[in-house]
Order: C-alpha cells, then structure tokens, then sequence
C-alpha cells in the first residue's frame, strides 16, 4: 500500500514537471551585482567601458580596451539581513566571505600604433555571479491547512494530518545556501582605438540549497476536536552545470563617446534536482510520514537570452558618466529589465572615484502570477517572488605603474514576496545586502 501511496504521488510529480522547473529556473536566473571593487563600485554599467575583467563579462569587447597585460584577484564580504514588514523581531541575518573574481589579461599587439588591429587581446577568468547565503523568518496566516491543500490533490500519506477548512497560523525558517559560478575564455581585438569587437565562451556551475522547517498552529471550529500541529521539514538542492557564448562590440565614434552592445545566447544546461522531506501531524497521536529522496536530471533548463546596451560620455582624463540597460528574455517568462547608471572621476592621475545606482524589474509581469502545484514528493511547496532590486555603491582605488589597489562598498536593497503554500496568505518581506569589496592586481 506504502508503494502504491508513491507511485500515485510520482505520478502527480511528473504531471507538475513544468511547474517546478518554473520555479527552479527563476533561482538560477536571477544575478547580482558582483566582480571587482571598480565594477561593483559604478554599479556594473560598464558595457561601453571596458578595461576591466568583470565589465568583459558583460561585453567581452571590453578586452580590447587592455593595452597591458594584467592580473587581478578581488576578496568580497557580504552581510544579508531579511526580515517580515511589521515584524522586525524576526530578522535574520547570514554574512559569507569569498573570492568571487580572479582574471588573467595577456595583451598582444603594439601601443604605439595607431591604425588598423593594434591589439589582439586574450583572458582567462573566474567570476562569481550570484551567491545564495540568507535566512528568512515569518509568521503567517492562511485560510487552510497546508493538509487540506494536499488532501484536495489527492495525496494521502497515511498520516492524520487535518484536511478540514479552518484558519492557521504559520511559522517558517527557510535557509538559502549555494552560488551560480561562470568561467571565461575571451578574445578581443581593437581597431584603429575606434573600434573594439570581441566573444567569449560562457560556462556556468550551479549549486542551489534551500532547508525549511513549516509549522502550523491551528484549533478546530469543531469543539469536539482538541489542538492540532502540522509540520513539514524539507532540503532541496540543484545542482548543475551549462555552457554558452557571448558576443560584443564598442565604438568610438569621437573622442568623448563609446557605444557598446552585447549578446549573451542562451546557454545549454544539464542540472540535477534532489529532495528529501518528512511530514509529521499531531491530532490525537503523533504520526509521521516520510517522503522517499529523489534525484532526477533536467536537462531542459536554459539561462535565458541575455542582451546589454550601453553608452559612455568621456570627459578627457577627468572621467566618464557611464549608463546601461540588459534585458533577459525567454519563452516561459516575461522579459526583465535592468538599468545601471555610474560614474568614473579621476581628480588626479591614478587615483579613481566610482559611484553607482542600479534597478531591476521583477522577474515575473505580475506579483500574483504564481502557478503553485502540491508537488509533495519535493515537498517544497513555498515560493519565494523577487518584486524589485536596487543598488547604490561607490568605490576609490589607486591605480599605479605596476600595482592596483581600490576598495568598493554596495548597498543592496530587495522587495519580496513568500508564499508558504497555495492557501498561505503573502508575506512582504524587504531584504538588505552590505557588500564590501578589494581588488589587488599587477600590469606590466
């Protein structure tokens, strides 16, 4: 019967398949801004800037902006702090240290030349593009038990957990672990110093960790039943690896003004997913109910079609005012649109100022458009809806004969919006990041 009950329950998986890859797609996707303290520090609007590892990323034209070969190793401390609008004695904090850029510039080609390919320049490098290291606390309400939810679906795991309509209220801690890590190779060549094109081959890692512990509190409308409990415990992780190209370009076509565009192409990706998870329920006794660990490969998964545009103003060897707008698209999700905006001051030779402001729409059209399945074999029926992200940063470094030093500070700030399960009322939550950024390199 036990079989039988998980069969059924697979079953019911493999019809929701789409769902969940909805929802585990939206955590790979989503990036941050993060690279080394000058990046950081002018918020990523670099498309049309170049010179800079993290910027060749995003427009691998940048590379050829290089006149001398350079290495560059960036440290980067990171501090998250989450808590329930109305409920700030449930904030939770996690910090996490790490080295999220390390690149490897060899330029090729003759700086005294100024006509036809003057530099053909190659890189190597390793970038951190998002890092998963928060905890969330809430408390909620909903109109029926998340029994009730999975009894509607059918699914009975033999246990007595409530399946009558009744008010509950809700505790969960969620804890977020993992990183989505990209390494480069890219080549680019500059013409005439007017024109810079350049490409790059794209692959990604990808390891995503999410525990949570759900329970519910609830007494029945019937006075012949006594207190009732329900908790759900469940980890899930994805885990994978992809592979994709990039392709860019900057012109010059005055002295003051760069011109940058940049494609990203989908990538093509093979992730694993595994789940474990336990269901206990108190009515007059306590029973439990374990769901069987599943591991399955889903090699559907692309990172979306990632475009950027940008436009740089140069003012001699003052400085520059940089602005930029990405766009990711794909098929299964509204487009998502990121405007960047920073700013380069030189007051005097070799020493640099950076300031930055980004924003980032939601990754979905509407806040409530949130397909949700008991897809109980996972047990993660929660999801967790980014509504905006900003960023305001600002950077000073010394740049020397042969050595570089400079120093960033991010402040992050992000609206979101957890639902528990189906039936769980929404929980607004705002989320804090202070990051704290140094780069050290040598060029020669």
């Amino acid at each position: 019967m036990r079989t039988l009950r998980y069969i059924s329950v697979l079953s019911l998986l493999l019809t929701l398949s789409l769902a969940i890859m909805a929802q585990d797609a939206q955590r790979l996707n989503e990036r941050q801004v993060m690279g080394t303290a000058r990046y950081v520090g002018m918020s990523g609007a670099m498309t049309a800037v170049g010179g800079d590892p993290s910027a060749v990323n995003d427009n691998p034209a940048g590379l050829g902006v290089y006149r001398r070969s350079e290495v560059l190793v960036t440290m980067d401390y990171q501090r998250d702090r989450t808590r329930q609008v109305g409920l700030d004695s449930l904030a939770e904090t996690a910090g996490q240290f790490m080295a999220p850029q390390v690149s490897f510039v060899i330029a090729i080609g003759d700086p005294d030349q100024d006509e036809g390919v003057i530099f053909n320049n190659l890189m190597i490098s390793y970038s951190r593009l998002r890092s998963y290291a928060r905890r969330y606390h809430t408390v909620m309400d909903a109109d029926r038990s998340m029994g009730s939810v999975l009894g509607d679906a059918g699914i009975d795991l033999g246990i007595d957990y409530p399946t009558f309509r009744q008010n509950a209220i809700s505790e969960m801690k969620l804890r977020e672990s993992g990183y989505v890590n990209q390494y480069d190779f890219d080549w680019s060549m500059n013409i005439s110093h007017r024109l810079y094109i350049g490409a790059g081959l794209r692959m990604y890692s990808y390891r995503f960790a999410a525990d949570m512990d759900y329970v519910e509190l609830f007494s029945a409308k019937n006075a012949d039943l006594k207190h009732h409990e329900l908790e759900n415990i469940n980890s899930l992780v994805l885990s994978g690896f992809g592979v994709g190209g990039s392709f860019g370009l900057i012109y010059r076509p005055c002295g003051w003004l760069r011109l940058g565009a940049s494609i990203h192409t989908p990538t093509l990706n093979t992730v694993t997913t595994s789940s474990t998870g336990t269901m206990w329920a108190r009515t007059d006794s306590l029973r439990y109910s374990d769901a069987p660990s599943l591991s399955e490969r889903w090699k559907d998964y692309h990172a979306p079609l990632h475009a950027s545009f940008g436009a740089a103003l140069q003012v001699g060897d003052y400085g520059m005012l940089s602005l930029q707008y990405d766009l990711n698209h794909t098929k299964s999700y509204p487009m998502l649109h990121t405007l960047r905006a920073g700013l380069e001051v030189v007051p005097v030779p070799g020493l640099y100022i950076n300031a930055g402001y980004g924003y980032e729409s939601t990754f979905r059209s509407t806040q409530n458009a949130v397909s949700f399945d008991p897809e109980f074999l996972r047990q993660d029926m929660h999801y967790l809806h980014t509504l905006s992200t900003q960023y305001a940063s600002g950077a000073i470094g010394f740049r020397g004969r042969m050595f570089l030093i400079q120093m960033a500070y991010q402040y992050r700030w992000q609206r979101l919006r957890m639902y528990a399960h189906e039936a769980a009322s929404p929980i607004d939550i705002n989320a804090d990041t202070h990051r704290v950024v140094l780069t050290l390199g040598w060029h020669n």
